[in-house]
């Protein structure tokens, strides 16, 4: 399972075929203001002033202005809300709606939501929570890294892992298994490969599918000289008391899963899936693994490009911006980076010598569902439209064959 490249500077160190009009294009389009573009443009060894930045953005028809009618920003919202959207705030639909060409201000979106999800708007403000302080030097000086099992009864495991610092995540993967520990340590291999390094620390709760992670991550930093290199490079804790892990899960839930454990617990509930039966784990993972698995990479960008505002409460919980931009540009907030570098052929090594992880699921199932879809003249499932049309194709074929 390749880490996806759901942000725009995940891109940043293999990207130097793209011109510079498809930069500004790409960056304006996931949100970023003028100067946030000029800084990100220097990673790639664009150097241009504003005036030329606001001339390129002319060229390319790209503006800030609202080009969404009311009725346009009704019908995409309640397409939203009809589906895992209706569990995200103003922020993230405005994002949403973003990424679809849907542009609108946010008031006009907030002035939307509370016309047509009143109950929705005022349940996401009550669950406001007020955390306790955390601070992390920098980005990458710790990362974060845990499971979450709330889609486990379904065939689904998540699991991701999030920067201390800049509230980046690093990466958000769903698989039929988050307890193998070749699969975790996958996860990692894929993100250190990308970046180029390693954080100072890795911190995680103390299960077996974290052995293999803390051995490879000891390892690589054994040669260095600082005060966490060696073993002093991994800390256990309990989950429940990683805050950084626990106000994301929360989060994450909000974000879309949570429509999902409602969609499978109602297939559950109607019959249409029986948790205990191996062929229903493999056919529900065959229907909707892969569109879980983009939805939450969309998610994952959407989170790592909105702006994580100030504290109502005051208290310092890290510095305040866009986790790309915390993450990627450290300079604007007075810090440095503290990504550690590693030997790439090592971590090549890593991985050509690691194991195969399990497959989404068995090639049997895989022959035999690809057999019925050609035979029945279907495709692939897009949405979860698709998704649960061919599901209900595919066991109503299981079901008459025995």
């Amino acid at each position: 399972m390749p880490l996806p490249e759901y942000t725009a500077c995940m891109s940043c160190h293999d990207s130097s075929d793209q011109n510079e009009l498809e930069l500004i294009s790409q960056y304006f389009k996931q949100g970023y203001n003028n100067l946030e573009i000029l800084e990100f443009l220097k990673i790639h060894g664009v150097t241009i002033s504003l005036s030329t930045l606001k001339r390129r953005l002319r060229s390319l028809g790209l503006s800030r202005r609202d080009t969404a009618s009311d009725h346009e920003l009704k019908d995409a919202i309640e397409k939203e809300l009809g589906k895992s959207g209706c569990f995200v705030g103003c922020r993230k639909m405005w994002a949403r709606l973003r990424r679809k060409g849907v542009i609108s201000k946010r008031s006009m979106v907030m002035r939307c939501l509370r016309e047509h999800d009143p109950e929705g708007v005022e349940s996401r403000r009550k669950k406001r929570l007020r955390r306790r302080a955390y601070h992390s030097k920098g980005p990458n000086f710790i990362w974060h890294i845990d499971g979450h099992d709330k889609l486990k009864p379904y065939g689904f495991s998540v699991h991701r892992c999030i920067d201390g610092f800049s509230r980046r995540l690093i990466w958000l993967e769903v698989g039929p298994t988050n307890k193998n520990p070749e699969v975790i340590a996958k996860y990692y291999l894929e993100a250190v490969k990308q970046s180029g390094g390693v954080p100072w620390k890795i911190r995680s709760d103390d299960g077996t599918e974290n052995s293999v992670i803390e051995a490879i991550h000891t390892y690589l930093r054994s040669a260095h000289n600082d005060e966490n290199a060696g073993m002093g490079c991994f800390a256990f804790g309990r989950s429940t008391a990683d805050q950084r892990i626990e106000a994301y899960w929360s989060q994450l839930v909000k974000d879309g899963p949570g429509w999902w454990i409602n969609f499978f617990k109602d297939l559950s509930d109607l019959g249409l899936f029986i948790s205990s039966d191996p062929v229903h784990q493999e056919c529900i993972r065959f229907c909707f693994l892969q569109i879980l698995r983009d939805e939450l990479y969309q998610v994952a960008e959407i989170w790592n490009q909105h702006h994580i505002a100030s504290s109502k409460f005051g208290n310092s919980s890290g510095p305040r911006g866009k986790p790309d931009c915390m993450y990627f540009l450290p300079h604007l907030y007075n810090t440095e980076d503290y990504k550690v570098n590693v030997d790439r052929h090592e971590v090549e090594e890593f991985i050509d010598n690691s194991t195969m992880c399990p497959a989404d699921f068995r090639e049997e199932f895989e022959e035999f569902a690809i057999t019925i879809i050609n035979e029945l003249g279907l495709h692939s499932p897009q949405d979860v439209d698709e998704g649960l049309d061919l599901y209900l194709r595919l066991i109503e074929e299981i079901e008459n064959l025995t």
